[in-house]
């Protein structure tokens, strides 16, 4: 679970960035609007992408299962 949050945070961060980078030199907006415009995709995309950190990190944590012999996690 913290693993996907990482995921999920190191990801958020990656695209916070590349918006407030694509925003600054993409537009000439004030910024108040480059601000409330870069926030509502920053929070949609850190909404859409949390479930599927989950997912990720699930087979991640799986597939290391499986390949240290964990009992649990023998393929079927």
């Amino acid at each position: 679970m913290i693993g996907s949050m990482y995921l999920s945070a190191i990801a958020t961060e990656i695209v916070a960035a590349a918006i407030s980078l694509t925003l600054f030199f993409a537009t000439s907006w004030t910024v108040p609007t480059a601000l409330a415009v870069g926030l509502a995709i920053h929070f949609a995309f850190a909404a859409w992408f949390f479930p599927r950190s989950l997912s990720i990190w699930v087979a991640v944590e799986y597939a290391t299962d499986v390949s240290n012999g964990e009992w649990w996690a023998k393929p079927r």
